[in-house]
């Protein structure tokens, strides 16, 4: 499951970054090809996390042992 967990971090970063960004610059972005690659780099960016996380969790092993989910468990 790591490799969701970077490419999320990821995601996070480019969101904030370009959020900062947007605030702080009136015109960004500020030509048509730098519009069409920040949005092509963000789909590609949320494409890719999906991806991994369907990806990470159909091919995930389950551990052995345990009596079901955790969150089935009573509380004692």
């Amino acid at each position: 499951m790591e490799g969701y967990y970077i490419a999320a971090g990821v995601l996070v970063g480019w969101a904030c970054l370009l959020s900062l960004i947007g605030v702080m610059r009136e015109d960004f972005p500020g030509s048509q090809k730098a519009t069409r690659l920040v949005g092509i780099t963000s789909a590609v960016l949320v494409a890719a996390t999906i991806g991994l996380a369907i990806y990470l969790s159909a091919t995930e092993e389950h551990e052995k042992g345990g009596d079901g989910h955790a969150a089935l468990t009573p509380w004692v």
